[in-house]
C-alpha cells in the first residue's frame, strides 16, 4: 500500500505517481487491476483520488521529520484499515 513505484519506501514519488494515476482515471484513460487498486486507493475509500495522495505526502511529512511509524501504524492511527 503506498509504495507506488515499489522501492520499499512511501515517498513523495509516490504521491506524484498517485496524482498522475487521478488525472488518467478522470481523463477515462486507466484500467487497473485489482492489486494495483489496494496499493493505489491508500485511505480505502474505494476510489483513487487526490485524497490518497495527501494520505502519503502527510506520512512523508512526518517520517522525514524524523518519525519511525510504518505506514500501517500511521494509517491504523487514522482509523483505515488495511
Amino acid at each position: 500500500v503506498g509504495d507506488i513505484d515499489k522501492n520499499d519506501k512511501v515517498t513523495a514519488s509516490d504521491a506524484s505517481l498517485i496524482l498522475v494515476l487521478y488525472a488518467d482515471i478522470s481523463n477515462g484513460e486507466s484500467d487497473l487491476s485489482d492489486e494495483q487498486i489496494y496499493i493505489y486507493d491508500v485511505n480505502r475509500n474505494k476510489k483513487i483520488d487526490a485524497g490518497d495522495a495527501s494520505t502519503v505526502l502527510c506520512y512523508y511529512s512526518l517520517i522525514s521529520d524524523g518519525n519511525s511509524i510504518t505506514l500501517e501504524e500511521y494509517l491504523k492511527d487514522l482509523g483505515i484499515k488495511l
